[in-house]
């Protein structure tokens, strides 16, 4: 992904990703026609579908979405791109985040989100 990526429009109108159930935006008011599926394009030039699994913010208030790659395959284990959420002249940009400290702490905050969404499911 090039290190800038901006959103090209929704794929779909469903309400839940991956197929899990789970309500991953629940914290957060999303538009009526909030779709979890966005396009984004490669440094090819090339248009790859992204579901968005998670919003997290970080302490510094710093937001990332938390996507793994679109397919109608079922996979054990999913593969996650993390992209910093900016603003720039106005608009919504993601930035691929490619320290690898600041990704691993945003997978951890990932996975303690799921895990409370997990204990409050049950």
């Amino acid at each position: 992904m090039d290190k800038e990526q901006e959103i090209n429009g929704c794929a779909s109108s469903c309400a839940s990703c991956a197929g899990c159930g789970h309500d991953h935006l629940h914290d957060i008011e999303l538009p009526e026609d909030f779709s979890p599926v966005i396009t984004l394009t490669d440094e090819d030039g090339k248009d790859v579908q992204f579901e968005i699994l998670d919003v997290v913010v970080m302490d510094d208030e710093k937001e990332y979405l938390v996507v793994s790659e679109a397919t109608d395959e079922e996979k054990e284990d999913v593969e996650v791109v993390i992209l910093e959420i900016k603003q720039e002249d106005g608009e919504e940009v993601y930035d691929t985040v490619t320290d690898e400290e600041v990704g691993k702490s945003v997978f951890d905050r990932f996975i303690k989100q799921q895990q409370e969404l997990e204990n409050e499911e049950e």
